[in-house]
């Protein structure tokens, strides 16, 4: 419940935020931006409250929601345990991260070190300044920026319909 009303509250947010005012020039088109499920979860990781998530804090945190998906203790996480802690951790199956991006070997079992080696590319992706934190900013992805007419690519005739 305590992400869903994370995942609200920054999507409220960065809605706010996306609204406020032109980016140069006549352009008042909204700055759109996305944040997904797994920075949610490393939101959560942060126990400390100071709004950055240390690499402590992420060893931690991807050790307990391994405990957390490993429903049953045998080491595994089995399809349906998968989905479980999906739907409680993420938010819901629809939205990544998926299972086969944790099941690299496609033998539908995720294993410790898969689970970890996964989180921990997430991690890597998000880190842009590489120290090893996550700050909020790292988060924040921007979508749908408006270009300017002549930098858009011209259709080809085989790109249009009957071309």
């Amino acid at each position: 419940m305590r992400l869903k009303i994370l995942a609200l509250a920054a999507t409220a947010a960065l809605t706010a935020c996306a609204s406020g005012g032109p980016r140069g020039g006549d352009n008042r088109e909204p700055i759109r931006a996305l944040i997904s499920a797994d920075a949610l979860m490393f939101v959560g990781f942060d126990t400390d409250g100071d709004l950055r998530t240390s690499a402590a804090e992420i060893e931690a945190g991807i050790s307990r929601e391994f405990g957390r998906a490993d429903s049953n203790g045998d080491g595994a996480v089995a399809p349906i345990e998968f989905q479980n802690w999906s739907n409680t951790a993420l938010g819901g199956g629809q939205i990544g991260p998926y299972r086969l991006d944790f099941d690299r070997n496609v033998d539908n079992t995720i294993t410790r070190e898969e689970f970890e080696a996964e989180i921990r590319g997430r991690v890597s992706d998000y880190d842009r300044d590489e120290d090893g934190a996550l700050s909020r900013g790292e988060f924040v992805r921007l979508i749908g920026q408006a270009r300017a007419p002549s930098d858009r690519p011209r259709p080809t005739s085989a790109m249009r319909p009957g071309g």
